[in-house]
């Protein structure tokens, strides 16, 4: 017994070439898509660089402004006035025996 044909099995596909210009486009879009790529790709590097770097700066800005804060603290303090003087001005206690040596 022969099986009944289905209606799709009468339909005959045919391919047809396409022309030569539609294959051009086809590559000129493709490697125009690759070399944009590779250039975001390379922008994308640059930026998480940057981005690396100003974190870092941001860091020791936190530092630097935890010090200052602590400075800021100590300033209410005997002991704070009197590093200041020493540091800042060269003043020393005067119970303070200063030796230099002779040349």
């Amino acid at each position: 017994m022969k099986q009944p044909l289905s209606q799709y099995s009468r339909i005959r596909l045919v391919y047809k070439r396409s022309s030569t210009l539609a294959k051009v486009l086809v590559l000129s879009a493709v490697l125009l898509s690759t070399v944009t790529l590779l250039c975001l790709r390379g922008l994308i590097l640059e930026t998480e660089a940057q981005n690396a770097a100003v974190l870092s700066q941001a860091a020791q800005k936190e530092q630097e402004n935890a010090k200052l804060e602590q400075n800021i603290d100590s300033l209410g303090t005997l002991d704070g006035v009197i590093q200041i003087a020493k540091d800042e001005l060269g003043l020393e206690d005067p119970d303070t025996v200063i030796l230099t040596p002779q040349p």
